[in-house]
């Protein structure tokens, strides 16, 4: 199902896809299939930049390490240059000049570790350069088992219509590590890949609360705080449905959201959407967002206090 909305007239603004897909664990050809199609209407509804979600031809971990470790190697992104060089050759254009994925590097360092990466897609042909990926920083409980932490690294898409910087997945949880990413690199964007699960339990018994869904609720409450707290756009794609072997389901809720925190696409928490937004006024926007008045006097207030 497509999703398509439209923020402006001007086609010189920047169409931004995003796809709310369900990447299964254990079966390569069959995700490198379905992102085919995705690039194919992509590609046909004019998309200027795509992202995919967190481990988009992989799929995530699972428990049984042995199995799961050697499934992950042979399918690392640098045993797959072949297959994204044709990727390149056959999407990318003038039209759709970036995609994003993400999946796994080795790590030289260490041979029983990954490095979680998010590469860029484009016409530069040097999309594995140190200076051209984004490490995942921040690592939940069993990607520790898998994963090294990219600590320090950064990525900085310069485009036509904005600096979008990178972000996956449990980094968001971290303000401050956001904060000084944007202000350093004066952002004007986010792009966030995600495999964001939607079960977690919260329980208040005298106030009669119980919510079984926290993390979904966290994703929900934390994409367009991400957005208003930086006063940049946040692009997320987020993994949706079931993971195929431990049972477990991704919320989904991939969206774009203005500098305001205002919503203005999003994706199903249960099914497969693609969702495509034309001609965002990126950098207007944000100028705009930033000389709100009575927003910079509070902020204003509040530091000098």
């Amino acid at each position: 199902m497509l999703i398509e909305k439209f923020f402006s007239e001007n086609p010189e603004n920047i169409s931004v896809g995003i796809a709310n897909i369900n990447p299964k664990t254990k079966n390569l050809e069959k995700n490198k299939k379905r992102i085919i199609k995705v690039l194919d209407l992509f590609s046909e509804k004019k998309a200027n930049l795509v992202i995919f979600p967190e481990y988009c031809l992989s799929g995530y971990f699972w428990e049984n390490e042995k199995e799961c470790r050697s499934f992950m190697e042979k399918n690392c992104l640098d045993n797959l240059a072949a297959w994204l060089d044709e990727i390149v050759r056959s999407y990318v254009n003038k039209t759709l000049q970036y995609i994003v994925f993400n999946g796994l590097i080795k790590n030289s360092d260490d041979t029983k570790k990954f490095f979680n990466t998010s590469i860029v897609l484009d016409r530069t042909g040097n999309y594995f350069d140190q200076d051209r990926t984004y490490k995942k920083t921040f690592l939940p409980g069993l990607e520790e088992k898998y994963i090294s932490s990219g600590i320090n690294d950064t990525l900085v898409l310069k485009t036509a219509w904005g600096k979008f910087g990178f972000l996956t997945c449990w980094d968001i949880s971290f303000p401050q590590f956001t904060r000084e990413l944007v202000k350093m690199e004066k952002l004007d964007g986010l792009i966030v890949n995600a495999a964001w699960r939607k079960q977690g339990k919260r329980e208040y018994k005298r106030l009669n609360i119980k919510e079984e869904s926290y993390y979904k609720f966290l994703w929900d409450l934390m994409l367009p705080a991400l957005a208003f707290q930086n006063q940049v756009w946040v692009m997320a794609a987020n993994a949706v449905g079931p993971h195929s072997l431990d049972g477990l389901d991704y919320c989904g809720s991939s969206g774009i959201w203005a500098p305001s925190g205002i919503n203005m696409l999003k994706g199903s928490d249960t099914k497969e959407e693609l969702l495509i937004l034309h001609n965002i006024d990126m950098v207007h926007e944000v100028e705009a967002e930033r000389n709100d008045d009575e927003l910079n006097h509070l902020k204003e207030k509040h530091e000098s206090t």
